[in-house]
């Protein structure tokens, strides 16, 4: 974190184009954690599009290394427990840091996940999964991002919070976390290619398609159609997928997004990220 006292002066000196102020400016803004909002916010610090730009890039060194020091994943992998649950949030909350931009003011992950599942209750969504998912994506409160599908924000769940929008596996973990504040249970369905959730047991479970307004599809349905399946398909309707397994799926695909815009010291960290979801 930089010093109140130091940051304005060290912000007017972004748009020098001396090589030895730039370096200095990259040694004094990568050593804290690569997050300035409140500190640039609380001094109320205007930047032009294109310094936010450098500046965020400056930070990005501290991004990294925070996450690196804090990213945990426990030997065995993350289980379907209380404290499973708590290790993916706590997972989830750090690639959304490392995704942000580091000047943008915004809330945290965990209490923007409580405000909308506050916000269903008032609005009575929350009798059971179906009425949720209705509630979050039959509305249109929640949208495709079939705009940005390969952009990295939609690996930020605060990113989509506050968009409204997201890519299906995205949209799927924000319905499975809020679910699980309302003591309702959604779990995920890594069909190739499109990412479900999975609501019920046996063979009357329902796999909802929150990327398409909800769309609910029935297993039996399914069953029905064994041709038009994949081998890789039917074995992902045998049973819900693990939040390990769903960790891993969002990191390939986050790494993939960072290499399609060039993001390669970031998709390198994935990497090692994507390593450790591995061998755990």
């Amino acid at each position: 974190m930089q010093p109140l006292a130091d940051l304005p002066h060290l912000v007017k000196l972004l748009d020098d184009e001396e090589p030895a102020v730039q370096a200095e400016l990259a040694e004094q803004f990568s050593r804290g954690n690569g997050d300035l909002s409140a500190e640039l916010q609380q001094l109320n610090i205007q930047l032009s599009p294109r310094d936010r730009q450098h500046l965020s890039d400056l930070l990005g060194p501290g991004r990294r290394r925070a996450l690196r020091s804090d990213w945990f994943v426990p030997d065995g992998g993350i289980t379907d427990t209380e404290s499973g649950w708590a290790t993916f949030e706590m997972l989830l909350r750090l690639l959304s840091d490392l995704l942000h931009d580091g000047i943008t003011p915004r809330p945290g992950l965990i209490d923007a996940l409580d405000a909308l599942a506050d916000e269903v209750t008032v609005c009575a969504a929350d009798t059971d999964e179906e009425s949720l998912c209705e509630y979050l994506f039959g509305s249109g409160r929640f949208r495709s991002n079939s705009s940005g599908y390969y952009n990295p924000e939609n690996s930020d769940l605060l990113w989509i919070l506050q968009n409204r929008k997201g890519n299906p596996i995205g949209l799927t973990v924000l319905a499975m976390l809020v679910a699980r504040r309302l003591d309702l249970a959604i779990h995920g369905c890594s069909f190739p290619g499109h990412f479900l959730g999975w609501i019920g047991s046996g063979e009357s479970s329902v796999l909802v398609d929150c990327y398409h307004r909800g769309r609910l599809v029935s297993l039996q349905e399914l069953y029905s159609k064994p041709a038009q399946l994949s081998a890789e398909a039917r074995q992902a309707i045998q049973r819900p997928c693990s939040l390990h397994d769903i960790l891993q799926r969002m990191l390939v695909n986050l790494q993939f997004a960072l290499g399609q815009n060039n993001r390669t010291k970031d998709s390198v960290l994935v990497s090692d990220l994507l390593e450790s979801i591995v061998t755990a």
